[in-house]
């Protein structure tokens, strides 16, 4: 046994509960034979079962799967959970996808550590906030290619857009994130490096330019 299925097997005997307990909390989605598994370190805790299943013990989910240690450290600790069916356990968040982005790789919800989550929005309420994935090199170096983006949802819409600064949004249906540039007759969106082309939209075209929130902090990849 390492000392995630030692951790689990503890929490498990401390607090008395069943095998059949952590089924029922994980809505069906495994066996009683898998817990039994984990117990002794046959199997390793997914990282998407690890938060529903720490809470459930009064745990942190780090200490229990190998797996979610990992994500923890590189910045990307996931959950499979529905919207609204688990809380998070204690010291995280969790947030939903900003769907109307586009297809994203990744759960509906993602469970962050609150450390990483609260110094990158700032003031900005955690209800509003979304995560997406950066789907283009257009921000790089700056924000990078698949770097998960946290957005705040609440500023959104062509009049709240604020000039220079990084938003969500989608042009004539596809998505991107960039910096905005306001200009008399256009709107500028900034692609970063030399010798790129920005993409320009007149005013023409901004019907076009649906803006879903401004990006209020990001986590680049390892």
């Amino acid at each position: 046994m390492n000392k995630h299925s030692e951790a689990f097997a503890g929490a498990m005997k401390a607090t008395g509960t069943r095998n059949t307990a952590v089924v029922e909390h994980l809505g069906g989605r495994i066996s009683p034979s898998d817990v039994s598994n984990w117990r002794v370190g046959r199997r390793p805790i997914p990282a998407e079962h690890a938060p529903a299943v720490a809470a459930l013990l009064n745990v942190q989910p780090e200490e229990i799967s190998q797996a979610y240690e990992r994500m923890v450290l590189a910045g990307l600790p996931l959950s499979s959970a529905k919207s609204g069916t688990q809380r998070p356990a204690a010291g995280h968040v969790s947030l939903d996808r900003l769907e109307e982005f586009g297809f994203a790789e990744g759960p509906m919800r993602l469970v962050l550590p609150e450390f990483l989550v609260r110094p990158r929005i700032g003031l900005a309420p955690l209800q509003s906030i979304r995560w997406t994935l950066q789907p283009t090199e257009a921000m790089e170096p700056e924000i990078r290619r698949q770097a998960l983006v946290l957005v705040d949802t609440s500023v959104s819409g062509l009049d709240h857009v604020v000039d220079s600064g990084a938003y969500a949004y989608t042009l004539w249906g596809r998505p991107d994130i960039r910096r905005i540039q306001i200009r008399r007759e256009a709107w500028c969106l900034v692609r970063h490096g030399s010798g790129i082309e920005h993409t320009i939209v007149p005013e023409a075209d901004l019907e076009h330019l649906r803006i879903l929130g401004a990006v209020c902090g990001w986590i680049n990849p390892p």
